[in-house]
């Protein structure tokens, strides 16, 4: 990050604080996926790439939601 903030003529911190207010933002709409219907957004940051969920992820997800409704239907 010191480079970067070098290359631009910023501080340390404004640089720090503009990656962690990018990667905050990424998480809070992340968050807001539904995992009952394994719908999650995908999130595309210039210069970072793409953000998603991976696929052993959501069969994470949905392997956790066929146990419960297992569970629950005993």
């Amino acid at each position: 990050m010191d480079e970067t903030a070098v290359e631009f003529g910023l501080r340390s911190t404004q640089v720090k604080e503009i990656a962690e207010s990018m990667f905050r933002f990424t998480a809070d709409v992340m968050s807001e996926g539904n995992k009952q219907l394994l719908d999650f957004h995908e999130i595309r940051l210039m210069k970072w790439g793409l953000f998603k969920v991976r696929e052993g992820r959501r069969k994470h997800f949905q392997r956790l939601r066929d146990e419960k409704s297992a569970i629950n239907s005993k």
